[in-house]
């Protein structure tokens, strides 16, 4: 199995350059994070991505409206990154219909808890998108079989127990963790939060599935050249491809 790279980037003013930048760098899945208010999971560098976008004025349904008019430009499956705090407010039918209209992929919500993304899964299973899971370090074994069992497109797996872009280092029972969750699953199972450089990748990529990149590539969007990026996305994804 190819190792997945997934980057996230923010849903800001200039979000559809930097998806297509992803699509045709090495993506395997493009991430884009919905800007929100009180964003429970993220670190300072997303959440600050997220307040500037709100200022520009991006909205849920500005995003959606580019992506339906780009979506035929786009080869890579995209996910939204959202919290169901949002998508009860737009109206979860309507939510629904336009991500649909708009081809996005999937949907992680961090904030639904695995029984009631079960019943969220009903809603989103007519119109073909894929509810992510995710698991946590701190989970039972119990709990992890449970989740795993019930994956769909692949699992997301928290690496440490902290925000994104935490430098803390990653779990210490984390390979053993992984390996667990791939038993059950039938998905690939990915890590994410705190991986930002090519070593990382080359240990994490060791034992998983893929890797989920976030504020590291949010800051690079930000602060280098068009071609610094590229140049680190085709760092990561030569890592994930090299044996």
């Amino acid at each position: 199995m190819n190792k997945l790279f997934i980057p996230y980037i923010m849903g800001n003013e200039n979000f559809i350059d930097s998806v297509k930048l992803m699509d045709e760098n090495g993506a395997d899945y493009i991430e884009i994070g919905l800007p929100f208010s009180d964003p429970v999971a993220d670190g300072p560098t997303i959440m600050k991505a997220g307040q500037e976008a709100i200022k520009q004025g991006m909205t849920v349904n500005k995003i959606i409206d580019q992506l339906i008019q780009h979506k035929n430009n786009i080869q890579t499956p995209y996910l939204f990154m959202t919290y169901y705090n949002l998508i009860d407010s737009y109206g979860v039918e309507q939510f629904i219909e336009r991500i649909a209209e708009a081809n996005v992929f999937g949907l992680i919500i961090p904030d639904l808890p695995f029984e009631l993304g079960e019943r969220f899964k009903e809603k989103l299973q007519h119109k073909n998108i894929k509810l992510i899971s995710l698991i946590a370090m701190t989970s039972s074994d119990e709990r992890i079989k449970k989740i795993a069992e019930h994956a769909e497109g692949f699992i997301y797996t928290v690496t440490m127990n902290a925000t994104t872009g935490d430098g803390r280092g990653f779990h210490v029972g984390l390979k053993d963790k992984i390996q667990f969750i791939q038993q059950h699953a039938n998905v690939p199972v990915v890590c994410g939060f705190g991986i930002k450089t090519v070593n990382h990748v080359k240990e994490i990529k060791s034992f998983s599935d893929g890797v989920v990149i976030g504020s590291e590539i949010v800051k690079r969007l930000e602060n280098d050249s068009k071609q610094q990026t590229i140049d680190y996305l085709k760092s990561i994804r030569t890592a994930l491809d090299k044996d």
